[in-house]
């Protein structure tokens, strides 16, 4: 894009669960949404393929930081956000890691106090009183412009993470504009599901957006079939009208992700647009790894330091990183 250059970070076609991405103008360089996780799947720990794909991943978040000036964070799960305590297992994060990424940065976030389920309004409030003691600036974003030179960062209202009563609350979306060219980012939509996400993606006519897929990995378990319906109705009228599209996160939980995107894909081609993966978006192959859990503990045998560790009670596993010496 003429203006806007977008570099994914972290995301499941990538290895992970996130959705991090560096966008960088001529006039301010944006981390969105600067977190990294790993998540319990088959009843098996992580392989250590995993745990390779999320240090590396955060590494790369770490020393995009360096480059970035604003950081955002569309809500208060912890793979769109780095919190300030250590964890070995599941987020690789420690205090030098969140101070790293967020010191001295512009934080613009989703209000923790508007629109927001229990757990995340209590897990916003601690974040806030940690980040605001390093950063230059701490915003609550809802609903709110900002302009660095002739970029804009515009904010629209929260939208459900999720269906419209989703228990999960409500993520913010970030739009970045310089000239006539538009990324709209839009994490953990789930589809879209809802209409008014819908109109609000369609009326912005973004070049590029940036959106998180329906979890189908959960159809038949907590989602009805409805809701998968919905999704991909949705998703193939964005297609039809939004030139790029990149398509992740919660859906590459799935090995069935690129198959069940297929009346999508074939909406796309017919507009004349594109859909990928983030990892497409930088000329690489999906390869997303949760999905592939047991596969990878069948034909990539773990070490018996690493076993041990997996068999360890949780609250002794928490205490250290796993070994990850094949």
């Amino acid at each position: 894009m003429a203006g806007i250059n977008v570099t994914p970070l972290a995301f499941e076609s990538l290895g992970v669960r996130s959705m991090c991405t560096l966008v960088q103008t001529k006039d301010v360089t944006v981390l969105l949404d600067a977190g990294v996780a790993l998540g319990p799947r088959f009843r098996l720990m992580p392989h250590p393929r995993e745990f390779r794909a999320r240090d590396e991943a955060r590494k790369r978040i770490e020393e995009a930081s360096d480059r970035a000036k604003v950081v955002t964070i569309s809500h208060y799960h912890h793979d769109h956000h780095t919190p300030n305590f250590v964890d070995p297992v599941w987020l690789g994060s420690s205090p030098e890691s969140f101070e790293r990424i967020y010191k001295g940065k512009i934080v613009l976030a989703k209000d923790s106090r508007r629109k927001i389920n229990t757990a995340q309004r209590r897990r916003g409030w601690m974040f806030r009183q940690a980040t605001e003691k390093l950063a230059e600036k701490f915003e609550a974003a809802d609903a709110r412009n900002f302009e660095f030179g002739r970029t804009k960062l515009r904010f629209p209202s929260p939208v459900p993470h999720g269906e419209g009563e989703s228990e999960l609350g409500w993520v913010l979306p970030c739009i970045i504009e310089k000239a006539r060219e538009r990324v709209f980012f839009a994490p953990d939509v789930q589809g879209p599901v809802v209409e008014e996400t819908v109109d609000l993606i369609l009326k912005e006519k973004p070049r590029l957006l940036i959106m998180g897929g329906p979890p189908t990995y959960l159809q038949g378990y907590r989602i009805s079939d409805d809701f998968f319906r919905i999704a991909l109705r949705n998703m193939e009228k964005i297609l039809s009208n939004i030139p790029t599209v990149v398509i992740d996160h919660h859906l590459l939980r799935d090995e069935g992700w690129s198959n069940f995107l297929e009346p999508v894909r074939k909406s796309a081609e017919k507009a004349g647009n594109k859909l990928v993966t983030a990892s497409e978006l930088v000329d690489k192959k999906p390869d997303p790894l949760e999905c592939k859990r047991q596969s990878l503990y069948e034909k990539e045998k773990v070490s018996k330091e690493f076993l041990e560790w997996t068999n360890l009670p949780e609250e002794k596993r928490s205490d250290k990183p796993p070994p990850l010496t094949m």
